[in-house]
């Protein structure tokens, strides 16, 4: 009851300012590491050789499995671990240099070692195929959004899931995690999710919207009453969707990791931009194009 209370008292519209500020922050730190640091592609993008070993029969540790490895690949391998078993990463071999890494780590670990390889050219068209899966999502977002509601409300939802986006992609940036295919089916997932929270208040203001007239003062407080009908709702599904996620990320394996941890960046990102960004860039948005509208009156 007193959380409630509390965000009754919240100016979820007129406070704009120091919201946008908060999620400016974040951008610039997320943009500013994508920049210099770059993003960790995994093989899926960039091509490379991927080897499973199954149920080894030597328990070696993550140093170990790199010393087995021939010397001339160690450097640039990622090894992790896969349930019972490793995974590890090099970049792009030929079929001999291939064969020579397998080798010997089957010997080493006394295991069967399975091998996928991929080349740079079908990374980079898988890359470029998860770029317009996610355009193709925000542009059907966007058409959906303006026969539903309007366009003022696609375009406050689509600025609202690039920032999440973004953020999401950054702290991926800043922790130096690979991305792969699973990233995408994360983001995918994340524009869902935050795409559900968005319109769920945007739904409680159309339902209070006045039939005629705007008037901006009474529609920011329509907003604010409209934000504050669902929040703690929002809110609170969140963090129960949360809980598992974290479990996932703490206790899975490393691909269930790299999942719930874009998901855990993601619906934090969501939820904060569906009731942070998103209703108030629809004020403002709304503001501007009745001030272009009454200029032209004026001039009469």
């Amino acid at each position: 009851m007193a959380f409630a209370r509390a965000l009754s008292k919240v100016d979820f519209v007129g406070r704009w300012k120091l919201w946008f500020v908060i999620s400016g922050i974040f951008l610039l730190i997320s943009v500013g590491f994508i920049a210099v640091r770059g993003l960790n592609l995994g093989i899926d993008f960039e091509g490379g050789a991927k080897f499973n070993v199954a149920n080894p029969q030597e328990q070696l540790s993550v140093g170990g499995v790199r010393a087995a490895m021939p010397p001339e690949h160690r450097q640039d391998a990622v090894v992790q671990r896969a349930g019972d078993g490793w995974e590890i990463r090099t970049p792009v071999l030929d079929r001999e240099e291939s064969a020579q890494v397998r080798d010997a780590l089957g010997e080493a670990l006394g295991a069967e070692v399975s091998v996928q390889n991929i080349s740079p050219t079908f990374g980079g068209q898988v890359r470029d195929q998860a770029l317009q899966a996610v355009a193709a999502a925000l542009l059907v977002i966007v058409v959906f959004i303006s026969i539903r509601f309007e366009f003022a409300f696609a375009i406050s939802a689509m600025v609202a899931l690039v920032h999440d986006i973004l953020i999401t992609i950054g702290f991926y940036a800043i922790v130096g995690r690979e991305v792969n295919l699973v990233t995408v089916v994360a983001v995918l997932t994340i524009l869902g999710y935050s795409l559900y929270d968005t319109i769920i208040i945007f739904d409680r203001v159309r339902e209070n919207s006045p039939a005629m007239g705007y008037n901006k003062r009474r529609f920011d407080d329509m907003i604010n009453t409209s934000i504050r009908q669902v929040v703690t709702r929002s809110i609170f599904t969140s963090v129960c969707t949360l809980i598992p996620i974290t479990a996932l990320l703490i206790f899975g394996e490393s691909t269930l990791s790299d999942f719930a941890f874009a998901l855990l960046v993601g619906i934090i990102a969501g939820t904060y931009s569906s009731i942070f960004i998103a209703s108030p860039i629809l004020s403002l948005y709304k503001a501007w194009r009745a001030g272009r509208s009454a200029r032209p009156a004026r001039a009469t």
